[in-house]
């Protein structure tokens, strides 16, 4: 059912379907390597479907970027950027055990966050806009209803939109504003309501639906022992985020989301980089600074990750809300 042939012609194809086993391990499906770019190869052991990377040394100054199969490598977002899609990159995601990095400059230390998709873990979309609501809304294959979602235009000029389904909230992951519902209809909804997300189908109004525009979508759920996206409620002192894991995050993205005048960073962590009882490294998505070394606002634990009594009020103050993607 996937292929329409052109009227009176006759055609021969062959479709090869997707894996579509869930994962049982956070290390088939994400790995974060930092390594010195004059090496082009970048391992993650896996078929890379989407890559966070960037230049990882203290004189930052660049933007985050994320790059994908489905775009070919080539094309490239910024995150803390509103610009159309780069296509400026040599990066090539044609490897099953990796990706040649074309992108990050050489001679750095590079930073790259890889992802692949699979059931119940992620899905990524390419799609391009008709104009208003989507009818029919577009289909994925995530196979469970998606958490936590990010959109950005390709083509055009826009924000990168984000909802959190637990909480019918939405917000930029470009900027530090909070998560709000206000107009939330008019990007994943129709136009009057929120539609929320099911197991096949992600509703978009005009926002993220621009006549002709381009876009790309990712989408993230929980899997047992494997990924967790989540809300915790701050409490100002150290606080134990059970996530179901047994050998702790490896990869941890935290963002406050009480509502609209409640702003805060999008900040992520990885073990590469280290995720220990010391300072742990964390970069802004919505930010071209430098990852800042010298602090210590989350901690190991075998069961997700903790939160420390000297983390700000954008990770963890009494009485706040918090959005959290964490792999284990």
């Amino acid at each position: 059912t996937a292929f329409n042939d052109a009227a009176s012609q006759t055609n021969i194809y062959m479709a090869i379907r997707r894996p579509m086993k869930t994962p049982e391990a956070g290390t088939e499906v994400f790995t974060a390597v930092s390594q010195n770019t004059n090496t082009s190869a970048v391992t993650s052991g896996f078929p890379v479907d989407m890559v966070i990377m960037g230049d990882q040394p203290t004189n930052w100054g660049y933007n985050w970027s994320v790059s994908d199969r489905l775009r070919g490598g080539k094309n490239v977002s910024f995150t803390s950027s509103t610009a159309a899609e780069n296509t400026g990159s040599n990066t090539t995601l044609d490897s099953n055990t990796g990706l040649t990095n074309g992108w990050v400059s050489g001679g750095t230390t590079g930073l790259f966050q890889m992802f692949k998709r699979a059931t119940g873990f992620m899905d990524v979309l390419c799609y391009t806009g008709d104009g208003g609501r989507r009818t029919p809304a577009l289909t994925h294959n995530l196979g469970v209803v998606p958490e936590l979602v990010i959109v950005k235009s390709r083509s055009s000029t826009g924000n990168w939109f984000t909802l959190s389904t637990s909480l019918g909230q939405f917000g930029f992951l470009n900027n530090g504003d909070g998560l709000s519902t206000t107009d939330i209809q008019y990007a994943f909804g129709d136009g009057t309501n929120y539609v929320a997300p099911t197991s096949t189908a992600l509703q978009v109004d005009s926002s993220i639906n621009g006549n002709t525009q381009t876009f790309v979508a990712y989408l993230f759920a929980t899997v047992a022992g494997v990924s967790k996206v989540g809300t915790y409620t701050g409490t100002g002192t150290t606080h134990n985020i059970d996530c179901g894991f047994t050998g702790g995050a490896r990869f941890v993205m935290i963002k406050r989301a009480d509502g609209s005048t409640n702003t805060g960073d999008w900040y992520v962590w990885d073990s590469v980089r280290g995720i220990t009882a010391g300072n742990d490294p964390y970069l802004l998505l919505n930010s071209t600074a430098a990852e800042v070394t010298n602090t210590d606002y989350i901690d190991p634990l075998n069961a997700g990750f903790t939160v420390t009594s000297s983390a700000p009020a954008a990770i963890n103050t009494s009485g706040g809300t918090y959005l959290f993607l964490a792999i284990a």
